[in-house]
């Protein structure tokens, strides 16, 4: 009990006894350390905003805890469960449907044809054949489902808050460069995006079209091999390092040298949290044999690391099995975006009439309980009332993690049936939507867990139009992809990376160590020159879904630039920061499983005062739009 207390009070620091009984009820509950019970703290700071360990916030925790631990047995229960023994065979109306799984799609004589399909709408009122089929097996009507008695776990969107009954519509949650006024939209005169827009796509958009999912091994590990050497030469040429002075982090290294390699971790359990002691360092075939070795940061003041994450030490190895780390090397700077001032001339031109808009929303679009996408509407009322110049939206717009998509518990009109089931869904709910944007450029983004996308990896090829029924307006871009709205460099990716990397970072507060948790994680993106640079990805069991990437080509997700505008959506709380100068926007999603969410909304000046400075390099001027934008992130 006294050394419970002692590490409780290490993680949380001094705290009334009160609150100390509470957290040694849950450690004894649960059979877990302090450590561990931190780790799950502050996952759930994370996913709410600062808060500090007092009564009410850790009674609330701790209730929080116990919902998700029993979520978890219900799961396992279920999983566990198998029938004490099966039926014999039973007797099948027709030959041409097994279990009548097709529920009468295939009839005894087999019809090809539109005629078919024709007589098979004719012959009974519609409803989606999948959300048939699916009802059906989920109550027990065939051997393969769970048995009458079976109850399924009651899900927590069943206490979802109505859209109409939403918190604080409108409300403005965070705000950057509020001394920027925002002009009454829509503008004075404005017309349509056409003539103030300019999209030019910063990456190779056919690249992104490879065959999803068939890794080499060899170019795989080429891949990562280069991340490092590639790390390497950087970091040589920013900090002028002979290369003498660069060695094999696994050697006997008894003299401080410089080594480079990736962050690796040792732990096996995916419900374990990786930490200081199970830190190793991985070095590439070439320049380090590709063999790892443990490290030893206690020489550090202060540190962030995740897996994946390429790193150059000042460090010793006197033994050849632990590298001593004494010192981190700033990471490289990359190149910065910038412009001519012919280009930035013709971008003032173009914004005569006010400030550039844009809206930000992120998928999904609809909570847990409902496939009525409230909140899309709402966002496109307000889009069609303001008349921004350009929109980004980001999937999953038909969520394969949504309940109702994974019974097929929804129906379709049936006069618009392509054949397309979750096509036709997306047309009804959400083409529908986008139709009524007019004025506007609208950029949709895909997500890996979107149900309309046939490219299941990261990166992402775009979603299709055609199948889609999406208007002129509407451009379909790569996910991640950087691009350039006149000469403002956009950032963008559907990847939760920022919570991912706080499932997995490892931390410790000291000297050069950012404290603010979202500028950290972004500035590890920033550094890192890439979208997604934790690897492996967290696993099913970590973040309720998995993220299938496609090592090969993951040198699509690196930035040929740093942007101006780096758009991040993530499950945490919604903000905007500006990190490594880069404005970075985190919109929130637009709806939770349980609630309505947030978007985000920004105006940028136009470069008139940037013209009339002072300039030093009249063909790469920077564009400074940290100090050019105005961004706030609103309830819908």
């Amino acid at each position: 009990m006294a050394a419970d207390t002692a590490d409780l009070v290490d993680k949380f620091g001094d705290l009334p006894d009160e609150v100390l009984t509470e957290l040694h009820s849950m450690l004894s509950l649960y059979s877990i350390d302090a450590e561990e019970l931190f780790y799950k703290w502050e996952e759930y700071c994370l996913k709410h905003e600062d808060i500090k360990p007092n009564l009410k916030n850790i009674m609330a925790f701790k209730q929080d805890t116990r919902e998700q631990f029993e979520i978890e047995m219900r799961s396992k229960s279920k999983t566990a469960q198998t029938p004490a023994g099966r039926a014999g065979p039973r007797a099948v109306k027709n030959a041409g449907d097994m279990f009548n799984m097709l529920d009468g799609l295939v009839p005894s004589t087999p019809r090809t044809g539109q005629a078919a399909a024709k007589r098979k709408f004719e012959k009974a009122s519609y409803e989606t054949p999948l959300a048939e089929r699916t009802s059906r097996l989920a109550v027990g009507s065939s051997p393969i489902a769970p048995s009458s008695a079976f109850k399924l776990p009651a899900s927590p969107a069943t206490a979802a808050i109505p859209f109409q009954n939403r918190i604080d519509p409108g409300k403005v949650m965070e705000v950057l460069n509020p001394q920027i006024e925002i002009p009454k939209l829509p503008l004075d005169g404005y017309d349509s995006y056409k003539s103030r827009v300019e999209l030019i796509t910063n990456v190779l958009v056919p690249r992104f079209s490879y065959k999803p999912m068939y890794q080499k091994l060899t170019e795989s590990s080429q891949y990562l091999d280069d991340r490092i050497n590639d790390y390497a030469d950087a970091i040589q040429k920013e900090h002028d390092i002979p290369d003498e002075d660069f060695c094999n982090p696994s050697a006997k290294l008894p003299e401080e040298v410089v080594v480079v390699g990736r962050i690796v971790s040792d732990v096996m359990e995916s419900q374990k949290r990786t930490n200081e002691a199970s830190l190793l360092l991985e070095g590439s075939r070439g320049k380090g044999e590709g063999k790892r070795v443990r490290l030893d940061v206690t020489a550090l003041k202060g540190y962030a690391f995740f897996p994946g994450m390429i790193v150059a030490f000042k460090a010793t190895n006197p033994t050849g099995e632990k590298l001593i780390v004494k010192s981190i090397l700033s990471p490289p700077r990359y190149p910065e975006a910038a412009s001519a001032i012919s280009k930035l001339e013709e971008e003032r031109d173009k914004l005569v009439l006010g400030n550039l808009n844009v809206f930000t929303a992120a998928g999904p679009y609809t909570p847990d309980d409902n496939l009525d996408f409230e909140g899309l509407t709402e966002l496109v009322d307000r889009i069609v009332e303001t008349s921004p110049d350009v929109v980004f939206m980001t999937g999953p717009f038909i969520d394969t993690e949504h309940p109702k998509v994974k019974l097929g518990d929804f129906s379709i009109n049936p006069d618009n049936f392509s054949g397309y089931i979750l096509e036709d869904l997306f047309k009804e709910k959400i083409a529908s939507e986008l139709k009524r944007i007019t004025n506007s450029l609208v950029i949709l983004i895909p997500s890996t867990r979107d149900a309309v996308s046939k490219h299941v990896s990261y990166p992402q090829e775009p979603l299709q139009r055609k199948l889609l029924g999406l208007p002129m307006n509407v451009r379909l871009l790569p996910n991640p992809c950087v691009l350039s709205i006149n000469e403002v460099v956009f950032g963008i990716s559907s990847a939760d990376i920022l919570f991912h990397l706080s499932m997995q970072e490892v931390k410790s507060a000291g000297k050069g160590v950012e404290t603010n948790t979202f500028a950290r994680l972004v500035d590890h993106v920033v550094a890192q020159n890439h979208f997604y640079p934790l690897f492996p990805p967290p696993e099913k069991t970590q973040v309720g879904y998995t993220t299938p990437l496609d090592v090969a080509w993951l040198e699509l997700c690196e930035f040929p630039v740093k942007p101006d505008v780096l758009i991040l959506p993530s499950t945490l709380p919604g903000t905007v920061k500006v990190v490594n100068g880069a404005v970075t926007i985190n919109p929130g999603f637009l709806s939770t499983k349980r609630q309505s969410g947030t978007y985000a909304f920004m105006s940028v000046e136009s470069p008139a005062e940037i013209l009339e400075g002072e300039i030093q390099d009249p063909d790469a001027v920077k564009h400074r739009i940290y100090n050019r934008a105005r961004v706030e992130i609103r309830r819908i």
